[in-house]
């Protein structure tokens, strides 16, 4: 858990770094190489752990004054994470070429190691306010890389398209946290918190409208065909293959962990009578 965060801490500062240097000769090297080498380290932490199927809990103290930040690596977060770290790395080797052609590489490069660290905090989240900070903060950075490569009409249009649509999702998601946040804002209290089948069936809509959102769920794909070609082409890689992975990730994570089966929740609800 400890060299994944250093990694994604240390991709955040690669971002930085890019926001100073894009005009250097040797940015689009130095960045995406360092993007590669740091998503292979993550690919590489994240299969041992998913590997030998510890779970590891952190609680940092920032984020809100009396929650913390929460940070959980299990086996679901590790797959999910080594599928992120996959797509970083191909998509980073693949950039050291094709990042050259770039007219202009500072509306690129700072915002594509930020993409990935963001993507990856939102696996590790466990609790509403750091998986919803880290959701927004994805939804932005995509967005910023959507409008990116080329700002006529029809790109600028797409990515007013997308950040609609992913305000929309991040709205869903904000109420169904509401409703399961009964017992506290961490996961770990919403998985104790017993909740009635109109709650439930309200909780599992909203998730479903909020991730499939992102994911490019029928009817709510509107944006994404849109998007995909606007943006350059390995972040349309990032978002095809991996971000609408991260949306899957986030349903399973709610509907299958945090509320957990139909009947768990209905003997908790039961027992508190």
């Amino acid at each position: 858990m400890l060299l994944i965060l250093l990694c994604l801490v240390a991709l955040l500062a690669v971002s930085l770094l890019a926001a100073f240097t894009n005009a250097k000769p040797w940015a689009n090297s130095a960045i995406y190489g360092a993007s590669a080498l740091l998503s292979a380290v993550v690919l590489t932490a994240a299969l041992l752990a998913l590997a030998r199927g510890q779970v590891v809990e952190l609680v940092l103290p920032i984020g809100l004054p009396w929650l913390g930040l929460h940070l959980r690596l299990d086996a679901l977060a590790a797959g999910f994470l080594a599928v992120i770290a996959l797509g970083g790395t191909v998509s980073s080797v693949y950039a050291l070429g094709y990042g050259r052609h770039e007219d202009a590489p500072g509306r690129v490069l700072p915002f594509v190691p930020a993409f990935l660290a963001a993507m990856s905090f939102v696996i590790l989240a466990a609790d509403a306010f750091a998986f919803l900070l880290a959701w927004e903060v994805m939804s932005l950075l995509s967005w910023a890389l959507v409008v990116s490569h080329d700002r006529s009409p029809e790109n600028l249009h797409a990515g007013l398209v997308y950040l609609v649509m992913a305000g929309v999702g991040t709205v869903c998601l904000m109420l169904a946290f509401a409703l399961l946040a009964g017992g506290g804002f961490a996961f770990e209290a919403m998985r104790a918190q017993p909740l009635g089948g109109g709650t439930t069936a309200a909780v599992l809509l909203l998730v479903l409208l909020g991730a499939g959102s992102k994911a490019g769920l029928f009817p709510l794909h509107a944006w994404l065909p849109l998007a995909h070609p606007a943006a350059p082409s390995h972040v349309s890689a990032l978002m095809s293959g991996i971000m609408t992975k991260v949306a899957v990730y986030a349903f399973i994570r709610i509907a299958f962990d945090i509320l957990g089966p139909i009947d768990r929740k209905s003997t908790r609800l039961n027992s508190s009578h």
